[in-house]
């Protein structure tokens, strides 16, 4: 958990726990229900490592005489809190507090109105003040004797008479790897330990794809191809897909899968891929592999020591669902100072029909149909799927304080079961039919979190991310988002409005291509609903190093406009990405006051589409390698407006901005900027005239712009507060507050502001 979170952990909450603590260390547990700091009467019951499910609850410990103390399990505290509830005791405010230890969980602990009663009391699970506990979503794997070498094999008990089916495995709580061909190159992870595909063969059965392939090294004979899969980026490098093995041909160094790509995608030449879950191919330290039809796990553990509890295998995608029905949500439950860990990936066997959305199921804790509901200070880690999922109507929810680190899919979602929406950006009434399958979520806070390493197993993700929702004001603050396989938000198929300010974001997109920091795609305002109407606001942020990656002979013309390579040239990264990128969409949106660094494409896209009515103005963008800028908008964009920008960049070979030759028409206002090219060299303008800057001013733009330095403070030295004396504040520029970006110390603070 970040330092600021487990500084102030649910300051409001664990205070009030701390002053009934030891109050109720020594309850009697026959006398009635504690108070809490106001005098209000309150139930308290415990959970710990040490309980039985037999007992009260009462006590954090045991009693002397071993006949009372905690629950065993949080289902022991649930169905006690209900027993009292079905004999008519008064529904007072609930607490569960939960003790050091790791508590195994094979199902999620599911939460409703008959937790919370009629009225909606305040329902908390929280750790022991100054306690760690765990929530487990897997199995410890025992019996281990040697198969051969250092490699360990385990005969796995059917399960309900069904195989065993994971792909993924825990040693010392760290997710181990599948064994591969190729092998994982530890020094480079990324961008090292590919094959790749040469070309397709057309030759094979409908729906089985066959390819030719080149590596670097040659696979071994594997005696079961089909207990294999096949991990790879198709097509344009937009998203991942794991795909089950059929057969090998190694003489002709071909392969045939057993499906088709997904989404209507298909495998291109240069895309990389890998296989893994090959027996042969288990010749590394912390590599494993399951015979799902003979039930035998093998495992090449990293150290000597494998004592029980030291491996374990996931059983449960999810922990704990909050859930309400229509009508009748649930409300004020508070989860807090829990680590959430070791759950079952729902990819790729729960996809929605688009690419973009989140897996259908698998969140370590879900909220649908809840209001008033808090997930404070929590720590989730290696989890399958989403960490956090508000999945249809919410209200009033708040996500704060936690942090959420190598987790299978995105940190924090926002999502539905709806279509995707159609390319279309003018016709309302179509507008208005996908909105009303849409889930209506207000006033939900995502604030504070420290969000990384997300994306491990499905890649197309966001740190937060929102899906098919009508957003009436989803705010997201003051977040440190990085290291993340995709965007660090991602905003698809929706309407209404989101406040994202304040965040800090880098290392983004690394491993996906057409990326950004912040991207929305299809993501309208409904004029005529008063909820759905307002535009979107993107303000206050620090975005940096967003990568991009793409593999694929068909070259996109230009490429990538100032990508590099890695892996001999067969890789492009940094290759293809935006820092703020509207894309196929964008009405009445204002961008103002953000600070953008080192991007490929340019540190904000005006959107593909007919964007009307965006506003950029007052920001810091700092050292793309191909366009600073790209306003490269559809024919019928209107009202658009660039202001009071500060562009400076030093790659010679950069563009100044992206256009094309209906810029005049699109682009209302484009002026009182500073352009610097610290490099020396001409101000260039992709797809205007002759690309001289002198052409662009023709145009009308940048009557009262200045190219000259912007005087900051250190720009070698990554320091980009202005100087006093800074020629921007003469164009009306003013100072972004970047003591107020990222995580705050939420001590006597109001996150809303």
């Amino acid at each position: 958990m970040n330092i600021l979170a487990r500084t102030h952990v649910s300051i409001v909450i664990l205070s009030l726990l701390a002053a009934t603590a030891e109050e109720a260390l020594g309850a009697d547990p026959d006398s009635a229900a504690a108070t809490d700091s106001e005098g209000q009467a309150h139930d308290y019951f415990y959970v710990s490592t040490e309980g039985n499910d037999d007992w009260s609850g009462s006590l954090p410990g045991p009693t002397v005489d071993g006949s009372d103390g905690p629950l065993a399990t949080l289902a022991g505290a649930q169905q006690e809190i209900r027993r009292r509830v079905s004999q008519g005791e008064p529904e007072k405010p609930v607490t569960i507090m939960v003790l050091d230890g790791t508590y195994r969980m094979s199902r999620p602990l599911v939460l409703d109105r008959r937790d919370t009663g009629s009225g909606g009391r305040s329902f908390t699970i929280a750790a022991y003040p100054g306690h760690q506990p765990v929530l487990n979503g897997s199995l410890p794997v025992a019996g281990w004797q040697p198969y051969q070498e250092k490699i360990l094999q385990c005969d796995l008990p059917r399960l309900n008479g069904e195989p065993w089916n994971f792909r993924q495995l825990f040693f010392q709580g760290n997710r181990q790897i599948r064994a591969r061909w190729p092998n994982r190159d530890p020094d480079d992870p990324l961008y090292g330990g590919w094959a790749f595909v040469e070309t397709m063969i057309s030759e094979g059965e409908p729906g089985r794809p066959q390819f030719r392939f080149t590596s670097d090294s040659a696979p071994q004979e594997w005696a079961k191809p089909v207990s294999a899969e096949v991990q790879v980026f198709p097509w344009y490098c937009w998203v991942n897909d794991l795909i089950p093995l059929q057969q090998v041909n190694l003489n002709q160094q071909a392969l045939t899968l057993g499906r088709n790509v997904r989404f209507g995608m298909s495998l291109m030449p240069g895309n990389r891929f890998y296989v893994e879950n090959v027996l042969e191919e288990l010749d590394q330290p912390g590599e494993w592999c399951l015979d799902s039809e003979a039930s035998t796990l093998y495992f090449w553990p990293p150290t000597e020591d494998m004592a029980d509890e030291l491996v374990s295998v996931p059983m449960t995608d999810s922990l704990i669902e909050l859930r309400g029905t229509p009508g009748q949500p649930l409300r004020n439950v508070t989860i807090s100072g829990l680590t959430f860990a070791e759950t079952v990936s729902p990819f790729p066997d729960h996809m929605h029909d688009s690419h973009h959305s989140p897996t259908l199921r698998g969140a370590a804790v879900t909220l649908e149909e809840c209001e008033h509901c808090r997930i404070d200070d929590n720590l989730f880690r290696n989890i399958g799927g989403d960490a956090i999922r508000l999945h249809g109507p919410n209200r009033h929810n708040r996500i704060t304080g936690n942090e959420i680190a190598n987790v299978g899919g995105s940190g924090v979602s926002l999502a539905s079961h709806g279509p995707m929406n159609t390319h279309v950006w003018n016709d309302k009434a179509e507008f208005r039919r996908l909105s009303a399958q849409y889930p209506r979520l207000v006033s939900n806070v995502i604030t504070n979190n420290h969000i990384h390493h997300c994306g491990v197993i499905k890649k197309n993700c966001g740190g937060v991310q929102l899906f098919a929702i009508n957003s009436v004001d989803t705010l997201i603050s003051h977040n440190l988002i990085h290291d993340m396989s995709d965007k660090g938000m991602i905003m698809q198929d929706g309407f209404g409005r989101f406040i994202v300010e304040y965040n800090e974001m880098y290392r983004l997109g690394l491993e996906i291509a057409d990326t950004g920091g912040l991207m929305t795609n299809r993501w309208f305002v409904l004029e005529d609903d008063p909820d759905l109407s307002h535009g979107n606001i993107v303000r206050y942020n620090l975005i940096r190093d967003c990568i991009g990656c793409g593999a694929y002979t068909e070259q996109r013309n230009p490429k990538g406009e100032g990508d590099r390579i890695q892996a001999n040239g067969k890789i492009w990264a940094p290759y293809y990405t935006w820092g703020i990128y509207f894309d196929n969409s964008g009405r009445d949106i204002t961008v103002y006051g953000n600070i953008v660094i080192s991007t490929v494409l340019g540190a904000v896209s005006m959107p593909v589409g007919e964007p009307q009515n965006i506003r950029i103005e007052n920001n810091i963008f700092i050292g793309s390698s191909g366009n600073q800028v790209d306003l490269r908008t559809g024919s019928g964009a209107r009202g658009n407006r660039f202001q009071r920008n500060i562009i400076y960049y030093t790659d010679p070979d950069a563009m100044l901005l992206a256009a094309r030759a209906s810029v005049k028409q699109t682009l209302a206002v484009c002026d009182h900027n500073i352009y610097f090219h610290a490099a020396g060299g001409p101000l260039q303008i992709r797809g205007i005239g002759d690309g001289t800057f002198a052409e662009w001013k023709k145009l009308g733009f940048d009557e009262h712009s200045l190219v000259t330095d912007p005087l900051f403070v250190d720009a070698s030295g990554g320091d980009y507060r202005l100087r006093p004396d800074s020629p921007a504040y003469g164009l009306g520029f003013r100072p972004i507050p970047l003591e107020r970006i990222g995580l705050q110390d939420q001590t006597g603070t109001n996150d809303d502001d």
